[in-house]
């Protein structure tokens, strides 16, 4: 591990003293029920930290293992009875050392993604229309890919923003979280809406601490628009969803997205056993713990096969790749088996359907979606 324990911080020690120790955590963790062991549910971890802060526990590497043990999936925090901010106080718990702020700097960050480039060497860029109202939030991931996000009969601009920086904040990198905040929101404040496509970004960026919080109103996810547009699929497809983590914590149900799906024309929608569990990647948690992430993401992979779907739709990359690993893991283990196409949901919807706008989409007041959507 590249970093240690902050021993000082009062916020810290005020979420830990909220925590009733009634072990409701233990069973929304899916690290706990992969290894079944208690040191690496959210509980577990807070007595650790705690632990740590009084001096009655010296930080060694069994306890680094333990605290990085940890998806950030959020299910520990939105199901806490107690309303213990769990993910954040894991986040704060992480103090880089000198090895670590070179490890986690953003050069090393964006030398890793560099890998991604290699994927899109002969794609272009996506052009986006500059005089829009509407700013497109674009991931890492997407702008090394070069993946081009679009809603039929939407303008968008790509707004000039930097990495949602969850990255940082989860390893520890606070110095360079805060830089990265400061930007983005100065962005935002000057914008009338964000729309975003990465679940991921979209909760990370709704958690910034916002100096004005009226710029949280203008955060819009991409599904948002289709509530009020009738869809018609191409062809007949049978279709299911997986959830990402970071969705649900963000607000956005499940029930949300299958009202969107199960209204789409020529579809035949089936929902798959545990939509909501998570796919076990975790950002860059697969390389760190690959066992654990291989067994959770297996598990997906058996619910989404059961469903017999054509297609397995949700609305993450690292979901996205998680599984698409799994499905063709399995695909190995029986080549007889049908495997559904994994796909990003409005990749989906671009490719393979026909949007009909019915009425005007009620999104933000403060915005004439009607005349942005001709």
């Amino acid at each position: 591990m590249n970093y240690t324990t902050s021993m000082h911080n009062k916020e810290i020690e005020q979420n830990i003293s909220k925590c009733s120790r009634c072990g409701l955590c233990q069973g929304f963790c899916p690290i706990y029920e992969e290894i079944k062991n208690e040191k690496s549910t959210a509980r577990g971890k807070l007595m650790q930290i705690f632990g740590l802060i009084k001096g009655d526990l010296k930080l060694n590497s069994k306890i680094l293992n333990n605290l990085d043990l940890c998806l950030y999936c959020d299910k520990c925090k939105i199901n806490c009875p107690s309303g213990v901010d769990t993910t954040r106080i894991f986040c704060l718990g992480k103090k880089l050392n000198l090895l670590g702020k070179i490890l986690n700097s953003g050069f090393v960050f964006n030398l890793k993604l560099s890998t991604l480039s290699l994927l899109s060497l002969f794609k272009k860029t996506p052009k986006y229309k500059e005089t829009s109202k509407i700013l497109y939030f674009e991931g890492c991931i997407a702008k090394k890919l070069k993946n081009k996000f679009e809603i039929k009969g939407l303008k968008l601009k790509k707004g000039n923003f930097k990495c949602c920086a969850l990255p940082y904040l989860t390893k520890g990198a606070r110095a360079t979280y805060e830089k990265i905040v400061k930007h983005n929101e100065s962005i935002i404040e000057n914008s009338q809406m964000v729309v975003f496509d990465c679940a991921t970004c979209f909760n990370t960026v709704k958690n910034y601490p916002f100096k004005n919080p009226k710029n949280k109103e203008k955060l819009v996810f991409y599904t948002d628009f289709y509530k009020n547009i009738e869809l018609i699929a191409n062809k007949n497809i049978t279709i299911t969803y997986h959830l990402p983590c970071h969705l649900k914590s963000s607000g956005i149900n499940i029930e949300e997205i299958e009202s969107i799906l199960k209204s789409i024309k020529n579809i035949k929608y089936v929902k798959m056993e545990n939509a909501e569990d998570c796919c076990g990647f975790g950002g860059d948690f697969f390389i760190r713990h690959p066992k654990i992430a291989f067994n959770i993401s297996m598990k997906k992979a058996k619910n989404i096969l059961k469903t017999k779907a054509d297609y397995i739709l949700t609305s993450c990359p690292t979901c996205l790749w998680s599984l698409k690993f799994s499905i063709f893991i399995n695909k190995l283990i029986n080549k007889k088996i049908k495997i559904p196409k994994a796909l990003d949901m409005n990749t989906f919807i671009n490719n393979y359907c026909k949007i009909t706008i019915e009425k005007q989409p009620k999104i933000n007041q403060d915005v004439n979606m009607y005349e942005l959507l001709v």
